[in-house]
């Protein structure tokens, strides 16, 4: 459990100031409630924050609303780079005085739930006899486990369910779930996609997010994104989540992203060794790839950048013309913990269960989505 607090210090003629230290996230929703009682112009002071998940975003845009309404003028001082990204994507700059207290960072315009009303339905509704589950797996490792929680859900729901496993674009016809599925768990880049076809987000498995690591070698004497004119720059796919975390990061620092040359080679070792044969001066990976190389080709790079966004997941979509079962197929999955045989099916795929999204981290994912490719 994390631990939160906020130190007050507070005059009658200046502004109060409230420190805040710890994480922001939903255990600390009882001290972030404590604002509310502020009854004048206030200082938030985030030096201390060590980070800010998307419950804690909602927490914050709560409160700051309630405040706004008030009339009561609220600045802050002391974000990092990340958290003044996180505020600015998710509206929360709107409710301060001093806009330019943080860093400046590329806009980016927010997709809201009410704004995809009028998304297209998918093109083709399966047949009524079976249901098409098409499933992008993180790691080919999984596949044996996918099989094994489709039989499961099919004998506990009744219905027929036709698996069609996925991984990576060179398996694929097209680098997205067909859009005639009825249930697709997708990559976060997919979802956006799936988003705009009419497809519901459901659930994303109790997991790490989604961050991307921007790398380059550690021979290399550039230590910053502006000392670079047009870098090469390697990674997976276009239609890898972290290539956009990845642009968002650079874009971030006050370089532009549109500057660099991209060359996507398809998969992320690939990318590791063509960036160590000088094949290209940096390299956006997966932070789960990255972490996951061995100690001896790590200590042969460096690290230039890192997210911690916390909003992107792989995420269980529902197709529209099955939006009546959405409740029964959200129950279906997240009773799997609470069964011995539904929690040994779980761990064969590596995640602990499944939760709904926030709106917030569909909101950031959404945005990020269409800065760069929408």
């Amino acid at each position: 459990m994390t631990t939160f607090e906020i130190i007050t210090q507070s005059s009658a003629d200046d502004p109060a100031i409230y420190r805040l230290r710890g994480v922001i996230d939903a255990a600390a929703k009882s001290h972030m409630d404590s604002l509310l009682a502020i009854n004048k112009s206030a200082i938030l002071d985030f030096t201390e924050v060590s980070r800010i998940n998307s419950m804690g975003l909602a927490i914050l845009l709560n409160i700051l609303k309630q405040l706004h309404g008030n009339r009561l003028p609220i600045a802050v001082e002391g974000m990092n780079r990340m958290t003044a990204m996180l505020f600015k994507m998710t509206g929360l700059n709107q409710y301060l005085t001093n806009h330019a207290a943080a860093p400046e960072v590329a806009h980016v315009t927010l997709t809201t739930a009410s704004s995809m009303q009028n998304s297209p339905s998918p093109k083709t509704p399966s047949r009524n006899d079976h249901w098409r589950f098409s499933v992008s797996l993180q790691e080919r490792a999984q596949l044996e486990g996918w099989y094994f929680l489709n039989t499961h859900l099919q004998k506990k729901w009744g219905r027929s369910i036709r698996l069609e496993p996925h991984f990576g674009a060179l398996e694929q016809g097209d680098t997205a779930p067909s859009d005639s599925a009825d249930i697709v768990f997708a990559s976060p880049f997919a979802v956006c996609e799936l988003i705009q076809m009419g497809f519901s987000p459901l659930l994303v498995p109790c997991a790490n997010p989604e961050e991307a690591v921007v790398i380059c070698r550690k021979n290399d004497e550039r230590t910053t994104f502006s000392q670079f004119s047009r870098p090469k720059v390697i990674t997976d796919r276009m239609d890898s989540y972290a290539y956009l975390l990845g642009r968002l990061l650079m874009d971030e620092s006050g370089f532009s992203s549109d500057s660099a040359n991209y060359l996507f080679v398809g998969n992320d070792i690939k990318s590791v060794q063509m960036l160590l044969r000088s094949m290209g001066d940096i390299a956006i990976l997966p932070r789960q790839t990255f972490y996951g190389l061995s100690s001896i080709t790590q200590d042969e790079l460096k690290v230039m950048d890192e997210s911690q966004t916390d909003f992107a997941y792989h995420a269980l979509c529902l197709s529209s013309h099955r939006r009546s079962d959405a409740t029964a197929i959200i129950n279906l999955f997240i009773s799997l913990q609470d069964e011995i045989k539904g929690q040994e099916i779980l761990r064969g795929l590596g995640i602990r269960g499944w939760r709904e999204p926030a709106s917030e981290e569909i909101n950031m994912l959404t945005a990020v989505y269409q800065k760069y490719v929408g």
